[in-house]
């Protein structure tokens, strides 16, 4: 329930679900072993993930750090910041209680996409419309997918992976098929574009048309939390341009890359003002940073 109350309580926040939190921060599960949700860890980078989430419990551990606890615990040592600051970002926020010990959990509802074709439907052109992105260009990366959920039939844009699951999406949904795995375009070049996700993608060939910031490969993650086992890969090229959302997630993994790696490239300054570059192409424009073209070469 919505808070009424300018101060808010650890109690409060320790109660409102760290999985759901995690989400709004950009982070999926790699697994999902009973109660236990399994990240690669958000307080550091790491190859294996050992950062648990116990949901019915609504406690972490970070097994790298030997460190733990409730949501409070975890807010300020990802943010580096005081009890009092990190309380004071919940004001007027949403609280939602994690799940109990007694809840039952839910069945695991599989997405099955059962038939493909060119994308024609009215409704999702409609949404790419919305999104600011041109048909032609949607329809030469995306298909038009039929699946089945929780037995009923649905359809809407899909964009394929490299392991033959699908991102869905749609004006009422946004999600996925299996196997989840990372979308790569390896057109012969030295250097690589990665991006968290394909409208994102699809925003930048849009956005750089013609120029030669679209002569790379590409790499579109498809999930932030696939950023980590693809180090070997983008690490194979001789360098790397990162368009990571403009969020703590994001900006966490661009500047530790950056810093470890003189390979990498963070590109986020382009859009700067705006969450990411899908942003940049509906939003209206803000005034360019001085000195430099919000659309200039990012290479």
């Amino acid at each position: 329930m919505r808070s009424s109350n300018t101060n808010i309580s650890c109690r409060q926040v320790n109660d409102h679900d760290i999985v759901t939190y995690l989400e709004t921060q950009g982070y999926q599960p790699t697994k999902i072993v009973g109660q236990n949700y399994w990240y690669f860890s958000p307080l550091r980078i790491e190859h294996t993930a050992s950062f648990k989430v116990n949901r019915s419990l609504n406690r972490w551990y970070d097994f790298g750090i030997g460190k733990g606890g409730g949501l409070v615990d975890f807010g300020i040592l990802y943010f580096n910041c005081s009890v009092s600051s990190f309380l004071a970002s919940f004001r007027g926020a949403i609280l939602v209680p994690h799940v109990a010990k007694t809840f039952p959990a839910k069945p695991n509802i599989q997405i099955k996409v059962t038939a493909t074709c060119r994308l024609h439907s009215f409704a999702l052109i409609h949404y790419l419309e919305k999104r600011s992105i041109l048909f032609d260009l949607a329809a030469k990366y995306c298909q038009q997918v039929q699946f089945s959920l929780d037995g009923k039939q649905y359809f809407g844009i899909g964009f394929p992976n490299d392991k033959g699951g699908y991102e869905i999406r749609n004006p009422y949904f946004k999600s996925c098929s299996s196997p989840k795995a990372v979308t790569t375009f390896k057109n012969g070049y030295l250097t690589l574009s990665v991006f968290e996700g394909f409208i994102d993608f699809l925003s930048f060939l849009q956005l750089f048309a013609g120029t030669v910031a679209t002569q790379t490969d590409y790499l579109i993650l498809n999930s932030l939390s696939f950023f980590e086992p693809q180090l070997d890969f983008m690490c194979s090229y001789s360098k790397i341009f990162l368009y990571l959302d403009n969020d703590q997630a994001g900006k966490q993994r661009s500047a530790w890359a950056c810093k470890s790696y003189p390979t990498f490239v963070s590109n986020n300054s382009i859009y700067q003002g705006y969450k990411d570059l899908n942003d940049l192409l509906t939003g209206t424009s803000l005034p360019p940073t001085p000195g430099r073209s919000p659309l200039a070469d990012p290479t």
